[in-house]
């Protein structure tokens, strides 16, 4: 076998050696907050759960986008406008919990029942999923922090 062969064998093992064997990124975390009827003012409550789901989304040292959708009832005060204060008034405070630096893709909605209907107060929410990644697309050996 030639060197130039030689060369060419190396590098195509290496190149299957450096292949990701696990899944290219974690799953998503994920929280969901509950507002009052017709009001985009987070409770007291639903502040604290929200920072401490902060606090611990901080064992991911690579954060890809956090994704926010603000919901309403049909029959809440102008439902969409109040949907995107709810997602709005969420992101506001991830990024005062320190949530900066990350793409946010925020959208809203008016809950429109499929069948089996919720309560309302599960219904006046904003949803909440951080999606976390890894060193160069791979997870492979990959750890989210102590």
């Amino acid at each position: 076998m030639n060197s130039k062969s030689l060369l060419l064998a190396l590098c195509l093992l290496s190149f299957n050696v450096l292949a990701c064997e696990t899944s290219q990124n974690l799953p998503g975390e994920n929280i969901v907050v509950y507002f009052e009827r017709n009001s985009a003012i987070l409770p007291g409550a639903q502040i604290l759960k929200l920072a401490d789901w902060v606090i611990k989304m901080r064992k991911y040292r690579i954060k890809q986008i956090i994704n926010i959708a603000g919901v309403a009832e049909q029959t809440e005060k102008s439902p969409l406008v109040l949907a995107s204060q709810r997602a709005d008034t969420v992101r506001a405070m991830l990024t005062q919990f320190g949530e900066t630096g990350v793409p946010y893709e925020v959208h809203s909605e008016i809950y429109k029942p499929y069948g089996y209907l919720e309560p309302p107060e599960k219904i006046r929410l904003a949803a909440v999923t951080l999606s976390p990644g890894c060193p160069n697309n791979c997870c492979d050996g990959y750890m989210t922090g102590p």
